[in-house]
């Protein structure tokens, strides 16, 4: 497995794992515990070591999973998971840290992220927590989520490793300011929902494919009464962005998982790519992806095939909301 190394020294696989399909979140379903424990198991056996979770995956369950996981594993793994924008004060990032080890069952995070900016809380105070629980041992790094080129900015002058964004062939609005900024900064690009929740998997041939509980993200029309957008949504670009991806999937024999992932391991500065298996067979297909080469030429041509849902879905970058603009700012 590639790794890269952060701007702290830490070492980090360049495929990672997302926990909050073991979450049990409505979003996803059910999943059987087991099943994510072996799911997780397959990740480090395969080199992956970088694997993030969040205490509102789940009201926390993510986190107990993946603790449970990780007993007599734990050396191998490059635990993240985050302070949620609720309570960024001083006290509440100590709180949410102490809470997150005890479900993690765990003496440190590796990365502690912070997972939305929240303006309401002074960056300094939220920061001075972060730098409290780095001296104290509770954490090794400091990483955070979904922050644009506002928000970076008042984080500058602490180590920042890696910027968690959504980042897809469909979804590439980070590129506009956000990515810019962290390659100035040495921040690498923690790339989320790689897949588009689906999209870029090759299941979903039409709208009528997307189940209603997926049609939470300003992909989908905010009738469906799924989401917390205001938006009509992308749904006749993407598919027909997705049928143009097919085409040239049977031109070039290559999946459109194998596309979509190769896409953003050659973008500049990206660190790790974080992927959300639910089942081993689904992470060895995924690792098949990551790891088949992909001509140059071809990539050249997937961007220049993407650059017009680029242009048409504008400069908000929050997969969610446009309140405000998004919160990614």
């Amino acid at each position: 497995m590639q790794t890269i190394k952060l701007v702290n020294g830490m070492e980090v696989s360049r495929f990672s794992l997302g926990t909050w399909g073991f979450s049990g979140a409505a979003v996803w379903g059910d999943n059987d515990d087991a099943i994510s424990i072996r799911t997780i198991h397959e990740a480090l056996d395969n080199g992956i070591n970088l694997l993030d979770t969040a205490p509102v995956y789940g009201d926390g369950k993510a986190e107990e999973v993946l603790g449970r996981a990780l007993k007599g594993r734990r050396d191998k793994a490059i635990v993240s998971t985050k302070a949620f924008m609720g309570d960024l004060s001083y006290d509440g990032v100590l709180r949410q840290c102490e809470e997150s080890l005890k479900r993690l069952d765990t003496d440190h995070v590796d990365l502690y992220l912070i997972h939305w900016p929240n303006p309401e809380f002074p960056a300094d105070e939220t920061m001075k927590a972060f730098e409290k629980l780095k001296s104290d041992g509770k954490i090794r790094g400091i990483a955070v989520c979904n922050y644009g080129k506002g928000a970076l900015e008042g984080v500058s002058g602490h180590e920042i490793t890696l910027n968690q964004l959504p980042y897809s062939l469909i979804w590439r609005q980070i590129e506009k300011k956000t990515a810019p900024v962290c390659a100035e900064n040495s921040i690498a690009l923690w790339a989320y929902s790689p897949l588009a929740q689906g999209l870029l998997t090759g299941k979903y041939k039409s709208l009528d494919d997307v189940p209603m509980n997926r049609r939470t993200t300003r992909f989908y029309d905010s009738r469906w009464g799924q989401s917390r957008h205001t938006d009509t949504g992308f749904e006749a670009d993407i598919f027909a962005f997705l049928a143009k991806l097919e085409t040239l999937c049977k031109r070039t024999g290559f999946s459109i998982p194998k596309l979509a992932i190769a896409f953003l391991k050659t973008r500049p500065n990206m660190g790790s790519i974080l992927i959300g298996s639910r089942t081993p067979e689904q992470l060895r297909e995924n690792i098949k992806s990551f790891e088949t080469n992909i001509p140059t030429e071809l990539i050249t041509e997937l961007t220049t095939l993407s650059d017009p849902l680029l242009e048409l879905m504008g400069e908000n970058a929050d997969m969610w909301s446009n309140k405000n603009n998004g919160r990614i700012y």
